[in-house]
């Protein structure tokens, strides 16, 4: 059946699932666009560069400790950082983040965006994908974050959890879009056999007719999505067709949305240099009037 779940005005989100015998918890946080650590290692070449976009995105090293003391306080079982971690990869800033995480107890997973992996040349200069720099920092992000490859599995609680690391190709008459290979698709297709609860991220979100008028506005006409091809589609059609799958999670765009996906949803979330994530809970329990605080309020007798 599809999925059921109860939206919170803050973007909060509980599924209801009578398979988890517990409760599970995530933090979604994507876009913090993290610049390098320490700053008096910022390149002289492109240091102009990489502050405009620091004040552009009003400072994400000082939005990310208190973004993470309240992950933390809300008792996660796992924070997903779902892509653009940092503006463009530095293995000071890789690791700080891992570091923050190390200090408030929060167990971190980590999947690419499109500016993780590139370096400064591509990403203040040339603003187009080079294949050989993304094998490379992908492989020390991989090394920096633990992760198995850029796609790759967990599960937590009996909840399944997919991470999709999409290549993502500028220069494009049509604007940027993310490409999915044969061997990513081939690879979430046969995950989705999974009989369990799934949970899927990946940064790039799908084109989806109720988020579509947004994000033209947002890309001046153009469309930032997952690549409407054979593979684009194939993964699009087995996941809304899947009913194990609780919620698809994305980023890219800084904007919050919720949008129908055949029989489940996804929920695209704003960006974290503004402090803004996404908890979600996964529990059998029918979600309560607030995920922040138990019980109702209630009012004592004259």
């Amino acid at each position: 059946m599809p999925a059921t779940f109860k939206l919170y005005h803050d973007g909060s989100v509980q599924f209801i699932d009578s398979r988890v015998t517990g409760a599970v918890s995530f933090a979604h946080v994507t876009d913090l666009h993290l610049p390098g650590v320490p700053r008096e290692g910022w390149p002289s070449r492109y240091r102009q560069a990489i502050q405009w976009w620091n004040v552009e995105m009003r400072f994400p090293d000082r939005a990310m400790g208190g973004l993470l003391d309240e992950i933390s306080e809300a008792g996660v079982d796992v924070v997903f950082f779902g892509g653009d971690v940092l503006d463009y990869y530095d293995a000071g800033a890789a690791e700080h983040v891992v570091e923050l995480c190390r200090q408030r107890g929060l167990t971190p997973r980590f999947q690419l965006g499109n500016h993780d992996y590139e370096n400064e040349y591509v990403r203040f200069v040339t603003h187009e994908f080079d294949a050989d720099v993304f094998a490379e920092n992908s492989r020390r992000l991989c090394e920096h974050w633990r992760m198995p490859g850029i796609e790759y599995m967990f599960d937590v609680g009996g909840v399944r959890f997919l991470s999709l690391s999409i290549e993502y190709i500028w220069g494009l008459e049509e604007g940027g879009r993310g490409v999915v290979s044969d061997a990513q698709a081939d690879w979430l297709i046969e995950q989705l056999n999974h009989d369990g609860p799934i949970v899927i991220f990946h940064h790039i979100p799908f084109a989806l007719p109720t988020l579509t008028p947004r994000l033209q506005q947002i890309w001046d006409g153009k469309l930032a999505c997952i690549s409407e091809d054979d593979n684009g589609r194939r993964i699009r059609e087995a996941v809304a067709h899947n009913s194990n799958v609780l919620g698809v999670f994305v980023g890219h765009a800084h904007l919050r949305s919720e949008d129908p996906l055949g029989q489940t949803w996804q929920f695209m979330n704003g960006p974290a240099h503004l402090g803004e994530w996404r908890y979600v809970k996964i529990s059998a329990e029918e979600p309560p009037k607030s995920l922040n605080i138990a019980g109702v309020p209630a009012v004592g007798q004259q």
